[in-house]
C-alpha cells in the first residue's frame, strides 16, 4: 500500500539533515554541502536523490566506507585542467570543490575540465552543472560506476553502472536548459523510492538478476537496470564512465566497483569529470541568451500531440517543482521521513516533529 506524504519547510529540512551529518562526524561546512545537495533534489522533485539517501550515506560513514572528513588534494594541473584526489571524502564535498575549480579556471582561460578520483556517490549531477549558470557559463559533469547495475547489450551480467551526466545551459527570460540523466531508463534510486512507497514499477525499468522482466521493485533493486534507448544507452554508459574514470584513474572495471548500498565498508574510488565553458569567449552573452530564449519558445510553441497540454524543456519541470516546494514545503514520503528520524535518533538527536 502506498504511504502518505509529509511536508517539511526547506530551511528546517536543510538544518536537520546538516545536524545529522555533523553527528555522523562531518565538519559543519561539509555537512551543509551534503545536506543542501539532498534537499535540492527533493525540492526539484527528484526524491530518488533526496533525503531518502540519509540512511545510506550515514551507514557508509559508520562502516568506514566513506570518510567523514574530506582531505582534498590537487595532484596535477594546468591552466585549463586539473586532477583532484578526494581521498575517500564525501562525493558532494569533493565535487563542489572540483566544479568551483573548473569555473575558476574557465573564468581565466575560457574552458576548463577537472577530473576527480577517490570520491564517492555525489547525489544529483545537475546540482554541480548548474553551479556554472550564475557565472554565464555552460556546466557539464559525468560520473563513473557506483554499483553493478547495467548489463552490456546482449548480456545479463551487470558489470556496468548507469553513469549519469548533466549539462546546464543558461537562457535569458526562460528557464535554463538542464539535462540530468542516467543512462538507464530510471536510476536505482527511483526503484528504491518505489520500494519506499510500496508501488510496483513499469515493466521496462529493470530485469531480475537472471535477466527476466519484472515489475517487482525488490527483484529489480537487486537485479539489472535496463538502458535507455537499448544499445544507445549502453553506448552512453560506456562513454560517460570512460570520461569520468579513465582520466583520473578512478574505478571503472567491474572488479574494482564497490556497491554504494552493500559494500559500505569499502572505499568506492568514484571518478567524476567537471567542465565549464565561458560563453563570452565564444559570443556575446546577451546574444547567446536571447537565442536560447528563441529556441526554447520555438520548441514550446510547436504543435502538440493529442492529449498533451504543454511541451517542456529539459530541467523545466525541476525549476517549477523547486518554486512550488520552496513555498509549500518539501514533500517527503512518510517512510523516508521516519527513516531519516530513525538515523537522527541513533545519533542521540531528537526526532524532527512536524508543526
Amino acid at each position: 500500500m502506498a504511504t502518505q506524504k509529509v511536508y517539511v519547510a526547506k530551511d528546517v529540512l536543510l538544518d536537520y539533515c546538516t545536524k545529522i551529518f555533523c553527528a555522523a562526524g562531518m565538519e559543519p561546512e561539509d555537512a551543509v554541502v551534503v545536506a543542501d545537495n539532498l534537499v535540492f533534489a527533493d525540492l526539484r522533485g527528484m526524491d530518488s536523490h533526496g533525503v531518502m539517501r540519509v540512511p545510506a550515506y550515514t551507514k557508509r560513514l559508520r562502516d568506514g566506507g566513506t570518510l567523514p572528513k574530506s582531505d582534498i588534494e590537487i595532484v596535477r594541473q594546468s591552466p585549463t585542467t586539473a586532477v583532484v584526489d578526494g581521498h575517500n571524502g564525501m562525493g558532494q564535498v569533493v565535487s563542489k570543490f572540483c566544479m568551483e575549480l573548473a569555473i575558476d579556471k574557465a573564468d581565466k582561460a575560457g574552458v576548463a575540465f577537472v577530473a576527480a578520483r577517490g570520491s564517492n556517490h555525489f547525489g544529483m549531477a545537475s546540482y554541480f552543472s548548474q553551479m556554472a549558470l550564475k557565472h554565464d557559463m555552460i556546466g557539464m559533469v559525468c560520473t563513473s560506476p557506483a554499483a553493478h547495475l547495467l548489463a552490456p547489450t546482449g548480456g545479463i551480467d551487470p558489470i556496468l553502472d548507469n553513469n549519469p551526466f548533466s549539462f546546464a545551459i543558461p537562457a535569458g527570460e526562460q528557464f535554463p536548459v538542464v539535462l540530468d540523466m542516467a543512462t538507464s531508463v530510471v536510476s536505482r534510486g527511483k526503484i528504491a523510492s518505489a520500494k519506499k512507497r510500496g508501488d510496483r514499477i513499469p515493466w521496462d525499468w529493470a530485469m531480475t538478476i537472471d535477466g527476466e522482466p519484472t515489475d517487482d521493485p525488490d527483484l529489480a533493486f537487486d537485479g539489472i537496470l535496463l538502458p535507455v534507448g537499448g544499445y544507445k544507452g549502453y553506448g552512453l554508459t560506456v562513454i560517460s564512465g570512460v570520461m569520468a574514470a579513465m582520466l583520473s584513474n578512478a574505478a571503472l572495471l567491474s572488479r574494482d566497483i564497490c556497491d554504494f548500498y552493500t559494500d559500505t565498508d569499502r572505499p568506492q574510488n568514484i571518478g567524476h569529470l567537471f567542465g565549464a565553458i565561458k560563453i563570452d569567449c565564444f559570443c556575446d552573452v546577451p546574444d547567446f541568451k536571447a537565442r536560447m530564449d528563441e529556441m526554447v519558445l520555438e520548441i514550446k510553441g510547436s504543435r502538440k500531440a493529442k492529449g498533451v497540454e504543454e511541451i517542456i524543456l529539459p530541467g523545466e519541470r525541476g525549476y517549477k517543482n523547486y518554486r512550488r516546494n520552496s513555498a509549500e514545503g518539501v514533500p517527503l514520503n512518510e517512510t523516508v521521513f521516519n527513516d531519516m528520524n530513525a538515523v537522527a535518533v541513533s545519533y542521540g538527536m531528537e526526532p524532527l516533529k512536524l508543526a
